[in-house]
């Protein structure tokens, strides 16, 4: 009995202990699992931070291609806005380049305008100095048409009166010698008179002609400098042609 006993006692000890180390298994085991949980839950938030992460990433791998293509739309507009300023600055200066042509064309031709107006004046002062001249040509040609046709009315007359003596004398039949003499003065009276008509007709158709052809010299002189001025003015239209075309 004692023995049993004891082996009861020794079997209930070692029950105890195996209870106590089941238990303490157990306590393990719940502490194991309570840090497999733990774990479990730090691998899932874990997890978690990746996919986040790794959502981020593609965010941010998005963002920087975006960023990669928007510079290098920039950069290509700024290569065309650099191109286009370049252009301008070109253009700007052939702009400056015909303002500056043109302002000397235009200062070319106000000089010419203002050249065509005084040479105009002029002009128009030796035209209505010509125009004098020649009415006191005129009046001179006139006066001499007017001698002329006294000298010749002169030399009707003496013509007639000759003709009336020789009459006279035709009927006289016959005349003393006086008469004869004095018909013989007259008659050289009436030849001085022939040649000094005829004298005084050659030099007034010769102061005629010299007036003619003075005047006509004249008149050619005039249509000379009035036949100049067309082709400065010419040119000064056609730089006006060429200021507007070029505007």
């Amino acid at each position: 009995m004692a023995s049993q006993d004891e082996s009861v006692a020794k079997l209930s000890k070692e029950k105890k202990a195996l209870q106590e180390a089941h238990q303490q298994t157990l306590d393990d085991l719940q502490a194991e699992e309570d840090k497999v949980n733990t774990l479990t839950k730090a691998k899932t938030k874990l997890e978690q931070q990746v996919d986040d992460l790794e959502g981020s990433l593609e965010q941010e791998k998005k963002l920087r291609m975006d960023l990669e293509r928007a510079k290098r739309k920039l950069e290509g507009d700024l290569k065309l806005a650099q191109e286009s300023l370049m252009d301008l600055e070109n253009d700007k200066q052939q702009s400056d380049e015909k303002i500056k042509k043109k302002d000397f064309e235009t200062s070319q031709l106000l000089s010419k305008i203002e050249d065509e107006q005084t040479l105009g004046a002029q002009l128009q002062k030796k035209i209505k100095e010509l125009q004098a001249r020649i009415e006191e040509l005129e009046e001179e040609i006139e006066a001499e048409r007017a001698a002329r046709a006294k000298v010749e009315k002169q030399r009707a007359d003496l013509s007639r009166e000759l003709e009336e003596i020789s009459e006279r004398l035709e009927e006289a039949g016959g005349a003393t010698s006086t008469q004869i003499e004095m018909n013989k003065k007259r008659e050289t009276e009436f030849q001085k008179l022939r040649r000094d008509l005829e004298e005084s007709t050659l030099q007034h158709e010769a102061t005629a002609a010299a007036l003619r052809k003075k005047q006509a010299d004249s008149v050619a002189e005039l249509g000379e400098q009035i036949d100049n001025p067309p082709a400065r003015q010419t040119e000064a239209g056609e730089g006006e042609e060429r200021i507007q075309d070029g505007d």
